[in-house]
């Protein structure tokens, strides 16, 4: 977007990652490895890509961790501004907590626990062709999905989504939130001033009742929430094995792998280790003789005792998580 100032960014952060215990007890959800990257770099590596420079984090959940993280983004080409909450505010509240930060023009805004290899540019693109109130990254729904259902028009505008709808322009069909949008000021007065609020059911559902327009851009490539340790195993088996590829950040290159396996540094593999496919170990982890491990991501520091057998297993500290075969 050259020919645009760069505009500003915000990560949801705050979170609990409940389904995602026991993992989330040690780590906020944003920095949880994926193939040995925290989850977020993932995240602003999209925004550096985009152009944007400065980004926002809200932060409740082990908030220490991610500042000591990530600092002052300098590493990624950014400037970060953290928002700690001392209560929870909400996708909404976190928002209009952050109001100034935001409010001089179309800012994106991005749920810190989700991978994808969303195009940020095109969807600026989208958003500026279309002249919305809002632009929201949505993708087809899956067949027996648990999201919540939004419908669409032929023209990609936004016509239902809860109880709020507009008239269709041709047939309707179902797709599904991304975790990505970007937003005019405009969506601050659908927003209250202070205190915990949800923007999707608050802010979306006032601008669609009140004949706002919402455009969105579908989007059909990679893309998971990392929401429970299946979908969270399931992400790094996918990048480790490299049946998807993801344009701002690839975790392996420059890495020369064996069966999928990916090994961080001054990892100690005993004798007759047996590893693969598709295994992240973290940098120190310790695995005695005889082991083997197979699907799976071991977190640094981790310690595996001789001859044990790891199939589908997240190794986190003391805590041992084993996903079921589908």
């Amino acid at each position: 977007m050259n020919d645009q100032n760069p505009i500003p960014a915000m990560v949801l952060a705050a979170g609990y990652g409940s389904r995602l215990r026991p993992l989330t007890q040690l780590l906020p959800k944003p920095l949880v490895p994926v193939a040995n990257r925290p989850l977020i770099h993932y995240i602003l590596a999209q925004l550096q890509k985009a152009a944007v420079v400065k980004v926002a984090i809200n932060l409740h959940h082990l908030a220490h961790l991610i500042p000591e993280a990530l600092g002052d983004g300098s590493a990624f080409g950014l400037e970060l501004t953290y928002s700690k909450e001392s209560e929870i505010l909400g996708t909404g509240g976190g928002v209009s907590r952050m109001r100034s930060f935001l409010q001089d023009g179309p800012f994106l805004l991005l749920n810190g626990d989700i991978l994808t290899g969303v195009d940020l540019q095109s969807v600026l693109q989208t958003h500026r062709r279309q002249g919305a109130a809002a632009t929201m990254v949505v993708r087809p729904l899956p067949t027996q999905a648990s999201f919540t259902p939004l419908a669409i028009d032929e023209e990609n505008w936004l016509v239902r989504f809860k109880h709020a709808r507009q008239e269709a322009r041709g047939k309707e069909r179902a797709v599904m939130f991304c975790g990505i949008h970007v937003l005019e000021p405009t969506v601050f007065d659908f927003l209250p001033a202070s205190g915990f609020s949800c923007i999707n059911d608050e802010a979306y559902t006032a601008m669609i009742a009140a004949g706002l327009k919402v455009a969105t851009h579908v989007y059909q490539g990679p893309w998971f929430d990392l929401g429970t340790p299946a979908a969270y195993l399931e992400a790094n088996r996918m990048l480790l094995s490299a049946k998807i590829c993801l344009p701002q950040l690839d975790p392996l290159a420059g890495q020369k792998l064996q069966n999928a396996v990916l090994l961080g540094h001054e990892v100690m593999p005993g004798e007759n280790v047996e590893l693969g496919p598709e295994v992240a170990i973290g940098d120190g982890s310790v695995l005695g003789e005889g082991a083997r491990v197979a699907r799976s991501v071991l977190w640094p520091g981790s310690r595996v005792a001789a001859k044990a057998v790891l199939d589908r297993v997240i190794l986190a500290g003391s805590h041992i998580v084993r996903v079921p075969k589908n």
